[in-house]
């Protein structure tokens, strides 16, 4: 289909990222805003909207000539109704968030899990249909997973496939803000490897920026305490994927989110780790083949924009 437009929207824990989208994949244009700190889910969407609103008017595009718009959350979304029915980073419980923007738009929008999005984005235009079944992981604010099987996004009866960020790895760890203890995301996502380092050794950013990236400077650096803590992060994160891959039998995982950005760190020392924890029938043929997604930190917003129902099992 030539010259058909999409719109995707990519909720995150801390900001917006939302565009209009080419039908071969490609940003015809985006805005971003801050959604930290967002107490009122409505007051958020119309921000949102009046946001899209400007980028199709600077597109010279209307509503009437987008072909679909689709929402991505970091939690559980419950795509047949639009609710988000769980996000312990940003919504809460039960958020008829498509009616949101159904009321502002007046059109049928797809809200899904973010993690969901950014795995459907990677596996059609960032792979390109190479592997019809693989593990998408997503690492930012949180830790998602989205499952391809057989070419079609795998959902689950509960809508919850794929939350290995709030699977147990440590028993009695740390606490999660889903309000269990030991979850993988508080010691693998990017939030938790900063929240650790303030932890245990403050005076190294002291007077620094208070972010992620600034964890990631000091290990690029040679700072052998955070290399230590961030071979740990990805230790756990190797421990969580065997047990994805043990379940859903896939050899390729990509990797994208915030965190993608680290091949050195966070990608290559990954398939030896897994393969440490791995079943032995397939830890011992070399796999899985773990890849930077080629999408980066906008494939779950590209996902967003192409996402529907029917691709979802």
């Amino acid at each position: 289909m030539e010259n058909v437009y999409r719109i995707g929207i990519d909720i995150g824990g801390t900001k917006v990222n939302m565009g209009i989208i080419r039908e071969d994949g490609t940003v015809l244009d985006c805005d971003g805003i801050a959604s930290k700190g967002a107490d009122d889910a409505g007051d958020l969407v119309n921000e949102i909207c009046h946001r899209m609103e400007a980028c199709l008017t600077r597109n010279h595009l209307t509503m009437e000539e987008i072909y679909h718009v689709g929402v991505g959350i970091p939690g559980t979304a419950d795509y047949r109704n639009g609710i988000v029915r769980y996000s312990s980073n940003l919504f809460g419980t039960n958020v008829p968030l498509a009616d949101y923007f159904q009321e502002h738009w007046q059109r049928r929008v797809t809200v899904v899990q973010d993690s969901w999005a950014a795995a459907w984005a990677e596996y059609l235009f960032g792979q390109k249909k190479k592997w019809p079944s693989m593990l998408c992981l997503t690492i930012g604010t949180g830790i998602g997973c989205g499952i391809i099987l057989n070419g079609h996004v795998y959902g689950g009866a509960m809508n919850t496939a794929g939350e290995i960020g709030h699977t147990s790895i440590v028993p009695n760890g740390r606490l999660c803000s889903c309000g269990r203890r030991g979850c993988l995301e508080t010691y693998a996502s990017g939030t938790a490897i900063l929240e650790q380092a303030l932890e245990r050794f403050p005076e190294k950013l002291k007077d620094l920026p208070q972010k992620g990236e600034t964890v990631f400077e000091l290990a690029y650096e040679g700072d052998q305490a955070v290399l230590g803590l961030i071979e740990e992060s990805v230790d756990k994160l190797a421990r969580g994927l065997a047990m994805m891959i043990n379940i859903f039998s896939v050899n390729v995982i990509t990797i994208s989110g915030g965190m993608c950005i680290h091949e050195k760190l966070i990608i290559n020392p990954l398939p030896e780790k897994i393969r440490g924890y791995g079943y032995p029938a397939w830890a011992e043929k070399n796999e899985p083949l773990v890849l930077q997604a080629k999408l980066g930190s906008y494939a779950p917003m590209v996902g967003a924009a192409f996402l529907d129902r029917d691709n979802i099992i």
